[in-house]
Formats: C-alpha cells, structure tokens, sequence
C-alpha cells in the first residue's frame, strides 16, 4: 500500500511539473476546464493539509503491545511518517506545495486562453471590415 500511495503521489507531482512547462510554452485551458481542474486540486490540497494536521499522531509509535514482533514494527511504521528522505510527511508536504504551484498554473492557463479568446475575436472583427447597413 505505501508504495502504491507514494508511486501515485509522484506520478502526480511530474504531471504537475509537465503541466508547469507547459503552461509555460503558452497553453491555455478554457474557464470550464480550468474550473474543474482547480476544484479537484482544491480538494487534494484540503485532504493533504487535513493529513499533516495528524503528522504528531502519525509520527508516533502505535500501541503494538510488548511482543517482539510489536517492537520491531513499532519504530518502523512510525518512521514511514518521518523518514526525511522519502517517509509521509516530507512527500505530502512537496506535494501540498505542488498542488500550490499547479494551481497557480491553472489560474495562468486560464488567463492564457482568455487572452488568445479575446485576440481571435478582435482578429475576425478587423478581417471583417466594417460593416454598413442601407
């Protein structure tokens, strides 16, 4: 499970960072798009930021009991919190700050699309002409 949990993390940290480059590179999203993007980053920054409110309940040693399988695991599940290179805790706090920054981008995209609206627009009224009426 933890694997699966951080693997999945990751892949959305480097679509994040692919989605960063391109917004860069000028892409747009429409405001519909762009909406539903924020709304779903909007809700895993919530559940992030909800996750490390417990970080002192996660860092803990859980109340295994006293066998010797108990003291092994104990130390263990609670470094899988705080393990600063790779535990829970540093890969949610990098993510939090992703989710930030891919939002950031959304909000950009966003404005890049309306802008290139608004241009396309101006570009068919003066390929146009004027107009006259009778």
């Amino acid at each position: 499970m933890p694997e699966a949990f951080f693997a999945g993390m990751q892949g959305i940290r480097d679509s994040a960072a692919s989605f960063s480059a391109s917004v860069a590179a000028g892409v747009g999203v429409n405001e519909s798009g762009g909406q539903a993007l924020i709304k779903a980053i909007d809700k895993m920054y919530e559940g992030v930021t909800n996750a490390l409110s417990k970080s002192d309940y996660l860092s803990q040693e859980p109340p295994l009991g006293t066998t010797p399988a108990a003291q092994v695991y104990k130390p263990f599940l609670a470094s899988v919190a705080t393990d600063p290179a790779q535990g829970f805790i540093t890969a949610a706090t990098k993510f939090k700050q992703d989710l930030e920054q891919m939002r950031s981008d959304v909000e950009k995209a966003m404005a890049a699309y309306q802008t290139a609206d608004q241009d396309a627009k101006q570009g068919i009224s003066k390929a146009a002409g004027p107009t006259l009426s009778a």
